[in-house]
């Protein structure tokens, strides 16, 4: 009884993590210091990236596939939220927005019918904060359960109604629907091709390596993924672009050299999400609502709650799970 109802929490924070990763730490829009709306955000977002999040880690957790399919199938969570669900990719406009126009104008691709920063602020940012990096710190809770399954035949259930329905609320929404069929069907093949990189990912053997040795500290791994995504938050246009896509390629070659040399485990994966999660929390200080009217007070009391959320979570991730397990014990799968 008492590991289902640490697990049952366990399921409920990281769909409550999704959404705030996803949208409320941003603190972008008019419902920031409501509490009304944000609780109602709150609920309505876990269904929407919380859920799938749920279903896709139980997909690659039951057939034992790492993080990369498990990424993989971030990707496509990513492209069916932007370019199917809300068809955000495409709009000239949506939810009004400030700067919508201007900045989507900056780096049009016109063959593409896409802006170039909006495509990597959109799927890169979906699959960081929406969905991968949530479920990294939300498995070191609970290191042994890191690889297991989480979700019983009811609770996939309740995931999966609870995702299509939110979805279909957002597609219904006439100004949810700007793609061409054209880009729809585009956007579908990309969806398909993750899934399908994820099989082949997951599937595929892996050979002997040697067996590091070394011991990096978290801690160290979170700060130098704060210190290298904060820049990549800052700028737009095809600057942005650049330095984003700059920031995230170091950081992936960062993890690559540690791995080769030192043990990895939840606690690493955590502190990257964790890095990546604070530098959101950070920049959102920078800015007011991009819509509608906020006053100071509860525009920077939203943000130091959020931020405090955050801190939490990593604070059971490095503390009340994470360090009760030796590392050798709770490695992450090298595949």
């Amino acid at each position: 009884m008492r590991d289902w109802i640490f697990g049952s929490a366990q399921v409920l924070a990281l769909a409550a993590l999704c959404a705030i990763g996803a949208e409320l730490l941003a603190a972008y829009s008019d419902s920031t210091g409501d509490i009304g709306a944000i609780l109602f955000a709150l609920v309505f977002f876990m269904a929407l990236y919380g859920a799938p999040a749920l279903l896709v880690r139980e997909l690659a957790r039951r057939f034992g596939w790492g993080w990369p399919s498990l990424l993989m199938l971030c990707a496509a969570l990513g492209i069916l939220q932007a370019c199917i669900i809300d068809q955000s990719m495409f709009a000239d406009q949506y939810g009004g927005y400030a700067g919508w126009q201007e900045n989507r104008s900056a780096t049009f691709i016109a063959p593409l019918g896409i802006s170039a920063y909006n495509a990597y602020n959109f799927i890169v940012g979906h699959i960081i904060f929406s969905f991968a990096g949530p479920m990294a710190v939300a498995e070191a809770w609970w290191p042994k359960r890191a690889e297991a399954p989480w979700l019983r035949p009811f609770g996939t259930i309740v995931a999966a109604i609870s995702y299509v329905g939110s979805a279909a609320l957002i597609i219904s929404d006439p100004g949810s629907q700007s793609a061409s069929q054209t880009q729809l069907v585009v956007s579908w093949l990309l969806v398909a091709a993750c899934f399908l990189a994820a099989v082949l990912i997951g599937r595929r053997k892996v050979g002997a390596r040697s067996i590091p040795t070394g011991r990096m500290n978290p801690f160290v791994v979170l700060a130098m993924t704060f210190a290298v995504a904060v820049p990549g938050n800052f700028a737009e246009g095809w600057i942005g672009v650049a330095v984003g896509l700059g920031s995230a390629i170091i950081i992936l070659g960062m993890i690559i050299r540690i791995r080769k040399r030192d043990v990895w485990t939840v606690r690493h994966s955590a502190a990257v999400a964790l890095g990546y999660l604070l530098s959101r929390g950070v920049l959102a200080f920078t800015y007011f609502p991009l819509v509608g009217e906020v006053e100071p007070l509860p525009k920077y009391l939203h943000n130091i709650g959020m931020l405090a959320i955050v801190l939490t979570a990593g604070f059971f991730a490095f503390k009340v799970g994470g360090l009760r397990d030796n590392p050798d014990t709770v490695g992450e799968r090298a595949h």
